[in-house]
């Protein structure tokens, strides 16, 4: 449409349209349109930690700062907030949200009035994953608060590729492996005792749950009761947080109650949080705000375990724009300086992600602010003894070398691959691995039915569930992990590497990395001695004080 000369385009608004997006029509004048304005960090605050400035010796039992001073210094600028507000307004818009520590201005009105208010027209498309509006070029707004505007997310509402768990196929696993409770790989993994009133007291675990193309996140309590009376323990204390509308489904889609009941397993004091939200990339953001700017009375996540995927780091039609991206790594950027401690399940298809070709890595596991984790599988258990494989049968441990993100500074400790295919280096992932096979899982409730279900969707809860252990144990946060797990090279970590079992993660045929000691982007550093890695944090505490 055409654009006044008093109007400039917000940086990375484009999104592309693959040519299997076909454009219908444009979008009905009176239909709803919600969209997010992102405002940028007060100009008055003190600068955010950067990735470099994070270290272990740069820990102490706290430099911790409180939302309420991170919102002063690292938010919005009040002014500013409300002028975006005021135009928004000005427009005929309704602002449905303002909030200065999540920086954003949330805004509803009709497509016709969203037209003219970013100067863009919006379409109707279809696409192989159903059909959603959108536009072509960049949202744009006023000059007078274009220095102002980071973003403006939801004009284009088509659904983010989500993937979670996996279940049983054929095994390529150790001797004797079968189905285990979280407890008995705590066992095994020599995960501490809780020394401070309960296993995770005083601790808030964030799970993040969305909809995919197999429906709507959700869980029956029923499932849950039996999943953990499976696991011969009481239901953990669970509270439901709806994001933009979206609640529990009450139906159990698998993902959910396992993230719930391993973590509750192994956290049993730990208030769990479900955090429940729709497909699309503002929907995304919008979980992310809440679960590390959560408002006053909601729940105050230490801990963030998120089990999807949102497709690969690559560059996607079906997957974010450059200001989404931009965004969401500020998010996690946000948490690592509120020291709260976000893991990711790596994925599930080993190199394979969405190139047939292409070795890939799953989003967001790459992002360096997040501690991506991998699978193994476990068998032969004898007491305290084990065996333990790269996690390679009806799935394989996602991992490899980030197309978008450059070797972060805490890996300059170990030695690392070059992308396979391209050859150029990248961040490396996952960091940490745990167990996934499905012929090791867990034992899950679904809509009644009992299956043992695995994949990286239930490592990242179970060192959630540690984490809080952890934080509970030291009475501080263990915040963001990386540097410290990069410092004690492979004195807290089982390595995990080929032959007896699979040598590598590749998978669909897209060739993958080797499994090699003591560091690889298959399985990272192996599996967490629980006891050491709490020692090491201890330790890295109290060198900072």
């Amino acid at each position: 449409m055409a654009v006044t000369d008093n109007f400039k385009p917000v940086a990375g608004s484009e999104r592309m349209h693959a040519a299997s997006h076909q454009v219908l029509n444009p979008t009905a004048a009176g239909q709803t349109v919600t969209a997010t304005l992102i405002v940028r960090r007060t100009p008055r605050g003190t600068r955010l930690k950067k990735l470099e400035e994070f270290s272990p010796q740069a820990r102490t039992p706290r430099s911790s700062m409180s939302r309420a001073d991170f919102a002063a210094n690292h938010g919005a600028d009040p002014a500013e907030l409300a002028a975006v507000e005021n135009y928004a307004k000005s427009r005929g818009l309704t602002v449905v949200e303002a909030n200065a520590s999540r920086r954003s201005v949330v805004v509803s009105g009709t497509a016709a009035e969203m037209n003219k208010a970013f100067a863009v027209q919006l379409h109707d498309y279809d696409s192989p994953r159903g059909k959603y509006h959108g536009h072509t070029g960049p949202a744009q707004v006023p000059a007078a608060i274009a220095d102002m505007v980071e973003a403006v997310i939801g004009l284009d509402n088509r659904k983010i590729p989500a993937t979670h768990f996996v279940k049983r196929k054929q095994p390529n696993d150790p001797p004797n492996t079968v189905s285990v409770t979280p407890q008995q790989v705590a066992k095994l993994y020599n995960f501490p005792a809780a020394t401070n009133g309960g296993a995770g007291a005083g601790q808030t675990i964030g799970l993040y749950e969305m909809e995919t193309n197999s429906g709507p996140a959700g869980y029956a309590l029923s499932d849950i009761t039996s999943t953990m009376r499976a696991f011969g323990l009481p239901l953990p204390k669970i509270t439901n947080v709806s994001v933009d509308g979206v609640t529990n489904s009450g139906a159990s889609d698998g993902e959910t109650g396992l993230d719930i009941t391993v973590a509750g397993a192994i956290a049993q004091a730990a208030e769990i949080a479900v955090y429940f939200t729709g497909g699309t990339s503002q929907s995304i953001v919008h979980a992310l705000q809440s679960m590390i700017h959560p408002d006053a009375g909601a729940p105050q996540p230490g801990i963030v375990s998120i089990s999807y995927g949102w497709g690969p780091d690559d560059p996607s039609a079906d997957s974010f724009s450059t200001q989404d991206l931009q965004q969401i790594t500020q998010l996690f950027q946000d948490a690592a300086n509120l020291n709260i401690t976000v893991l990711v399940s790596s994925g599930d298809s080993g190199a394979f992600i969405e190139s047939k070709t292409q070795a890939q890595t799953s989003y967001p596991a790459s992002e360096p602010w997040v501690t991506a984790c991998g699978g193994t599988a476990i068998g032969d258990e004898n007491a305290a003894t084990f065996v333990e494989y790269v996690w390679n049968d009806s799935g394989a441990t996602g991992g490899g070398i980030s197309a978008q993100f450059d070797v972060p500074a805490y890996q300059s400790s170990v030695k690392l691959d070059n992308r396979n295919g391209t050859g150029k280096p990248g961040r490396s992932l996952p960091d940490i691995a745990g167990n996934a096979s499905p012929f090791s899982g867990y034992t899950q409730f679904i809509n009644g039915r009992s299956e043992p279900v695995g994949g990286t969707s239930a490592v990242a809860p179970l060192y959630a569930g540690l984490i809080a252990i952890i934080n509970s144990n030291l009475g501080v946060p263990a915040g963001f992990l990386n540097p410290a797990l990069y410092s004690a090279a492979d004195n807290a970590f089982r390595s995990i590497s080929g032959p007896p079992g699979p040598q590598n993660n590749t998978y669909n045929k897209v060739k993958g990395y080797a499994a090699t000691a003591p560091f690889n982007p298959c399985t990272g550093f192996g599996s967490v001695n629980g006891a050491a890695l709490q020692n090491l944090l201890k330790t890295t505490l109290a060198a900072g004080k």
